[in-house]
Parts: structure tokens; C-alpha cells; sequence
């Protein structure tokens, strides 16, 4: 399996912006040396407390500016909140500025304060987003390039600089729920499943959904079909794991549920129940439960047996650890974790 990083980005309050994207770009650029293979950022808007990171392009840029082989991943980039030929035109110039690093990762978005403050209406979310990924694959592999659909148009237009690698940067899709999943599946586009959104259970149901349409419509098995997103920590006791990552779970569920219980009112109607349901979960969420179906935090002999359990039950080509989950971590032990799990997982794990 191959290992990346990612980064939510919460600021809490008497924290400093700047300061939070200077530890995480130490923490990016310090992952190439510790033997990660990528590092991912998540898109989000109009709230500090869950994320400071609207831009997941302009930070990889200034990792791309401070690595020379780690992979820069979105995951994701809310495909339905801009227009196709921004996203084609940014990623492409980070893919020549990166010499071809790029790992394009896309989603729908769920949070309707994003959709309300882009003017963009949460209905169409699935059509702008299958719409959206059409024409920047039009863009990125042709010359110059024409496209009718619903949602937007293109006469004659090219994309400069062209992105390095070809025939276009690798695509991954977020899949959180069964139709995406069958959708990703039946494109034969690789897919991201994210432990927090859908836990181990959930996982059970979802990963042979993908991996049956993915079958069913021709597409042959790859090792690099699956990206699974984990909350992940590492530390050399467990008293002291809790100790060091429980605070930090505990700010995750406050703060994500006051969001969520925010916008059910707000959502349209065929959306309260899954936003009810997640306000729910995220209510019921402590360092154990996440601990046990969503996360690993444990030991290094411990994390090891684990992740070769996920192996061998979902057979993910990466995983995309959560070093912070929660955000408030302390920068220096998040740096010790890494370390510790460069040191004694990813030699029993890593490709």
C-alpha cells in the first residue's frame, strides 16, 4: 500500500492562520523524507472553526515549491462550486509547476452553506459535478476543444499551459454514498471512501457496490482502484495516545455537529434526513467509537496489525492518513507521530 497525508485545516479560535499553514507546510514538505507517497488537502468555505483550506491548489503549490516527489492530491475539489475551465486551467498549471505531480481528486460537496454562498443550487450538485468532470476532461486532452451541456458551454477554447502528464492528471472520485459509488463504478473512475463519513460498517456495504459495477461494466481490477481515507495516530502507549488525541476527537464532533445542526434547517428538503443523521452520529462520536470503526490510534505493532486488516478486507492501493483529526494536535507531536509511523509501519506496509 502506498501512504499520503490529509489535511481538513480547522483554526480554532486563538489560533493563528499563518501559523497553521506554516506547521502543515512543514509537515507536507517533511512527509517526502519520511517516505509518504502524497498529501491531500480537502476544499471548504465560510467557516474557520472546520477549515481554513477554500484553496487546495494554491497550498500544493507551495508544497510542489518545497518537494521534489511527493504526489499533490485534492481530495476534494468541490467540482459543482466553479466553473470546469478554472479548475482545468489551475490544475494544470500546478501539474507544470509540480513537473507532473498531480493527483486530481473531485467530489460533490455536501454542506449547503457552500452551495447557498456560491449561488449554485444543491439539486443539481450530481449533474454539475458529471457535467463539470466531462469538460475538463474535453479540455485537458485536446488541443483546443467545443462543449454543449446543460450547465456550461465552450466554443473553441484551449487550455494553457496543458497540464505535463497525459493523456490528463489521474481523476479519483469521493464516493460516500451507494449511487456515487455505482456511478464511479460503472465510469471505471478510482474512488476515494473516507472512514469518518462512512465507517467500517458503512464501508462493507459500499466498497463491494463500486467494485461489482465496476465489474459488471467491463472495467478490470486495478491496485490502484481504492483511496481510503483513515484518521490515523501513532504513539508508543496507549494511555498516551488517548491522552494526546482524545481532546482533539472531542473538538471534531462539537464542532462539526454545531455546523451540521446549522444547516438542517437550511437544506432542502430531500437533504434534512442525511444531515439530521450525520448531527446524530457526530453526537455519538468519543475517542472509543472513533477509535474502533472510523480511526486507528494505537500503538506501532498494534497500527500495524490493523491496517493489514483493512488490507486485507478492502484491499486499498493508498491510504490517506488523518494525522490531526480535530485539528488541535499539537504540531510537534503530529510530527513525532509521522515520524514514528515512518519508522515503525511503513516498513512492514509501504510499497
Amino acid at each position: 500500500m502506498k501512504f499520503g497525508l490529509h489535511y481538513l485545516l480547522s483554526c480554532a479560535e486563538g489560533q493563528s492562520p499563518a501559523q497553521r499553514y506554516h506547521e502543515t507546510l512543514d509537515q507536507a514538505t517533511r512527509a517526502e523524507s519520511l517516505g509518504f507517497e502524497s498529501v491531500w488537502p480537502v476544499e471548504h468555505h465560510f467557516n474557520s472553526a472546520a477549515s481554513i483550506m477554500p484553496c487546495p491548489a494554491l497550498f500544493l503549490a507551495a508544497v510542489a515549491a518545497r518537494t521534489n516527489t511527493i504526489r499533490l492530491g485534492t481530495a476534494i475539489v468541490q467540482l459543482p462550486l466553479a466553473h470546469p475551465m478554472r479548475i482545468a486551467e489551475e490544475l494544470a498549471t500546478l501539474d507544470v509547476l509540480s513537473g507532473g505531480r498531480v493527483e486530481f481528486g473531485v467530489g460533490r460537496g455536501g454542506n449547503p452553506s457552500h452551495f447557498a454562498g456560491f449561488g449554485v443550487p444543491m439539486s443539481e450538485s450530481r449533474e454539475r459535478m458529471v457535467e463539470a468532470l466531462d469538460y475538463i476532461r474535453h479540455a485537458w486532452t485536446n488541443d483546443r476543444f467545443s462543449f454543449r451541456g446543460r450547465f456550461f458551454q465552450a466554443d473553441d477554447l484551449a487550455v494553457a499551459p496543458r497540464p505535463i502528464q497525459q493523456p490528463h492528471p489521474p481523476i479519483r472520485v469521493a464516493a460516500n454514498s451507494p449511487e456515487t459509488a455505482a456511478w464511479a463504478g460503472r465510469e471505471g473512475y478510482p474512488v476515494f471512501f473516507a472512514s469518518n463519513v462512512n465507517p467500517l460498517p458503512k464501508l462493507r456495504e459500499l466498497v463491494p457496490v463500486y467494485r461489482r459495477a465496476r465489474a459488471e461494466a467491463g472495467h478490470e481490477a486495478s491496485a490502484d482502484d481504492l483511496t481510503l481515507l483513515m484518521p490515523v495516530y501513532v504513539g508508543e502507549n496507549r494511555r498516551r495516545v488517548e491522552r494526546e488525541v482524545a481532546p482533539s476527537v472531542r473538538q471534531f464532533a462539537e464542532t462539526a455537529a454545531t455546523v451540521f445542526q446549522g444547516l438542517v434547517a437550511k437544506a432542502p428538503e430531500a437533504e434534512r434526513p442525511k444531515l439530521q443523521a450525520i448531527v446524530e452520529q457526530l453526537c455519538g462520536m468519543t475517542y472509543q467509537t472513533v477509535n474502533a470503526v472510523t480511526g486507528i490510534f494505537d500503538t506501532p505493532s498494534a497500527c500495524v496489525e490493523r491496517l493489514q486488516q483493512i488490507r486485507e478486507e478492502f484491499n486499498p492501493g493508498r491510504i490517506i492518513c488523518w494525522f490531526n483529526f480535530g485539528d488541535v494536535i499539537p504540531h510537534d507531536l503530529v510530527m513525532r507521530s509521522m515520524e514514528l509511523f515512518s519508522a515503525r509501519v511503513l516498513p512492514q506496509l509501504g510499497e
